[in-house]
């Protein structure tokens, strides 16, 4: 077991997400290189393999066959003149002259096999040959040159080193041996049965004449390279007077294909430099922010000066980063803050009892007091440390609510249910208050904390239900703004809330209830207002537009959110 932890912990290291970003990009690149180059290979074949280029080559090689042995058959089986072995010197003229010549029987002749050959195809892709009936070898285009391209070359000036090939000729060159030596291979491998190995051109010559028919044969040479061969005979009256071979390099049909696929390589090379080129240019303007960011977020951390803090200002996904790291960094200095805040206003509120605690004490162990008020100040000691009681219970609730707040998952909350469950939360309150739930037709959903979310209910109903009178009435409406905002409005019977006061009831530790103070902290709306922010939501004092709800009127709105967004 340990083996295979190892192992994978090993491979995890390789993985290529623990690499630079630019070596990932690189990898990406010569990995997509690696596949176009497979897919290459496989286009060649299929290029071979459709080809029907040596179909072709054979089907015209069959026919210049036939047209130089109709030719020949026509115009080169001829009688040639033979001259008289007795004849002298002296009576040469006199004894050949053309009464005296004698005409030979039909033979093909050398002069017009030549010419016709030469004036052809000399400088064809074929490779033709002819022998006369005795085996003599009357014609060879590889022996044949045409003089008037013969052209004198001082060589003495030639710079031999330029006739080196540059690079990308060289490379060229090699690929197309390269394309040729597969295509080889693949044209041997299909037509692997049908191949023979090379034998003397007068077997091929005796063969003909014997069968007197048009053959052909596929050929290999000793170096392995692969010739289509036919060879046909020269008859007139049923005699064969000679034999036609043509021949060409299989091999040779590869040259096009080569040039296209060299094309095609070509072209992928070029693109997968750009490519690289791009990703290398890509990459460090991807680079540079991503790390720009990191060195910025060691500058927050380290509290250094912030007009040396300039994030990217982007409109792509770093961009997005960059936001969002601000505004974690702004919510990390707001919770700072917060929290600085939180600790003088908590030695501010603990500091009053406290104090009054300290004279109250002070004052006991003097003589010059009366007992009445020793009494008194004893009292006022009891309710001071009931109110330091209280306070450390709501603020080590509202530290606890803090964190939680932050920690807990959402949910989403369908308002009109989570409705149902209120007024049995407070059914049986001291003051007998009846409360009335206003819900809203269509299926309203938010995106909560659904513990919360009554936290903040009980927060709000408590506070109506400590200003409002006996037998009252409290009334929660559920209402749509617009499509993507909902509100919540609590009303009740109370004396009210001075909407001059509507943004400090919502500050930790403020209450106008001095009457009754050591059962109210002051946090229970500074609760809510957290709990609402966190959803996205807003919560304010607003002034009352029931005229049977003349009270208090706290107002909510929240984003609405269905779970169907997230299929």
């Amino acid at each position: 077991m340990a083996q295979v932890i190892h192992g994978v912990n090993k491979i995890n290291k390789l993985a290529l997400y623990n690499l630079p970003l630019s070596v990932q990009i690189l990898a990406i690149n010569f990995l997509i290189t690696f596949i176009g180059f497979v897919f290459l290979i496989f286009f060649n074949f299929f290029l071979i393999k459709n080809d029907d280029g040596i179909l072709k080559k054979r089907v015209n090689a069959n026919q210049h066959l036939k047209g130089i042995q109709s030719f020949l058959e026509r115009n080169s089986i001829i009688r040639v003149p033979l001259f008289n072995d007795n004849c002298t010197v002296e009576n040469f003229d006199t004894c050949n002259n053309e009464n005296n010549f004698e005409l030979s029987d039909p033979v093909l002749e050398p002069k017009i096999t030549q010419e016709y050959i030469l004036n052809n195809y000399l400088n064809s892709d074929f490779i033709i040959k002819v022998y006369n009936e005795d085996w003599i070898r009357l014609v060879d285009t590889l022996d044949l040159y045409d003089l008037s391209s013969v052209q004198e070359a001082d060589l003495a000036g030639v710079d031999l080193e330029k006739n080196n090939l540059n690079f990308i000729d060289n490379f060229s060159q090699k690929y197309l041996n390269l394309f040729s030596t597969y295509y080889d291979y693949l044209v041997k491998s299909e037509l692997g049965d049908l191949i023979t190995k090379e034998k003397s051109e007068i077997f091929y010559v005796s063969e003909n004449i014997k069968d007197q028919t048009l053959k052909e044969y596929l050929i290999q040479d000793r170096y392995g390279n692969i010739y289509q061969y036919f060879t046909a005979p020269i008859l007139s009256n049923n005699k064969v007077y000679g034999v036609i071979i043509l021949k060409y390099p299989i091999s040779s049909q590869s040259t096009n294909l080569g040039y296209i696929s060299l094309n095609i390589l070509s072209f992928f090379i070029l693109f997968v430099i750009i490519m690289i080129f791009m990703s290398l240019i890509f990459s460090q303007s991807l680079i540079r922010p991503i790390k720009k960011l990191s060195k910025l977020t060691i500058l927050e951390r380290e509290r250094f000066s912030e007009d040396k803090i300039i994030y990217p200002n982007r409109k792509d996904e770093i961009g997005i980063l960059s936001n969002e790291i601000q505004n974690m960094s702004a919510g990390l200095k707001s919770q700072i803050e917060e929290l600085e805040k939180f600790s003088a206003d908590v030695s501010h509120e603990l500091k009053n009892p406290l104090t009054s605690l300290q004279s109250a004490i002070e004052l006991i162990y003097k003589d010059s007091i009366t007992k009445k008020d020793k009494e008194l100040l004893m009292k006022n000691v009891l309710n001071d440390l009931k109110r330091i009681n209280q306070l450390i219970t709501d603020i080590s609730k509202f530290t606890r609510l803090k964190a939680e707040i932050e920690l807990e998952k959402n949910q989403f909350i369908d308002l009109n249910k989570f409705f149902d469950e209120i007024p049995s939360m407070f059914a049986n309150n001291s003051k007998q208050i009846e409360i009335f739930l206003k819900k809203n037709d269509e299926n309203i959903q938010v995106l909560g904390n659904k513990n919360k979310l009554i936290q903040v209910f009980i927060n709000l109903i408590e506070n109506s239900i400590s200003l409002s009178p006996k037998k009252s009435k409290i009334l929660i409406e559920l209402d749509k703004i617009d499509e993507k905002t909902i509100s919540l409005r609590f009303y009740d019977q109370g004396k009210g809330i001075d909407l001059n006061d509507s943004e400090k009831i919502f500050d930790r530790f403020y209450s106008d209830r001095q009457e009754n103070i050591k059962n109210h902290s002051g946090l229970g709306l500074s609760i809510a207002r957290e709990i609402i922010r966190h959803m996205n939501g807003k919560i304010s004092l607003n002034k009352s537009n029931k005229i049977e709800y003349s009270g208090a009127c706290f107002l909510i709105t929240l984003p609405i959110r269905h779970s169907a967004e997230l299929n």
